[in-house]
């Protein structure tokens, strides 16, 4: 009774600290409201496309480091090649862009938390926050953007921006957030 008793415990505390520190991921997490729902020019599209895309890639390349859990690791990979396809797409390499202070706010948090669940719990906070902003720009664009290229990209993009909330929801459910 004794040992359940501080294993318990020992979760509660664990529970805690990790709450706490998605506590401040989550507060400096993008906001969806943070940019216009639908960029006023092509070059604003492609900015905050590649904004959010950098933002995905430099948290990712901190999973693959950070995490033990395959199934993190598997999602920061897939999500590193998925975002330097749509920055190819849009006439930009990884790294010309930098992220949204807001969103460097998060790298930084992120940085600051150690290998294992805590880590993986905050990366996938900050995937889903950072994926339902992704998600809300590309819908617009893809509905209404005014360049054909821009709106192309955007309409390959909802789907697997989708597909990615769904598989970043099962992690959270499995108990990783």
């Amino acid at each position: 009774m004794q040992a359940l008793t501080n294993e318990w415990k020992g979760a509660i505390m664990d529970r805690r600290s990790v709450l706490l520190a998605l506590a401040g991921v989550v507060s400096a997490a993008p906001m969806a409201s943070a940019q216009p729902l639908l960029p006023a020019s092509p070059d604003q599209f492609r900015l905050s496309e590649l904004m959010g895309g950098e933002f995905a890639i430099l948290t990712s390349r901190l999973a693959l480091e950070r995490s033990r859990n395959p199934n993190v690791r598997n999602f920061a990979q897939l999500e590193i090649n998925e975002q330097t396809a749509i920055a190819a797409a849009l006439g930009a390499t990884p790294g010309t862009v930098q992220p949204r202070p807001d969103q460097l706010a998060i790298v930084q948090q992120l940085q600051g938390i150690g290998p294992g669940r805590q880590f993986d719990r905050a990366y996938v906070e900050g995937q889903l926050a950072g994926h339902e902003e992704l998600l809300a720009l590309n819908t617009a664009y893809a509905q209404g953007g005014s360049d054909q290229s821009g709106r192309a990209v955007a309409t390959v993009a909802v789907p697997s921006i989708q597909t990615h909330l769904s598989i970043l929801s099962n992690l959270r459910r499995n108990g990783l957030a």
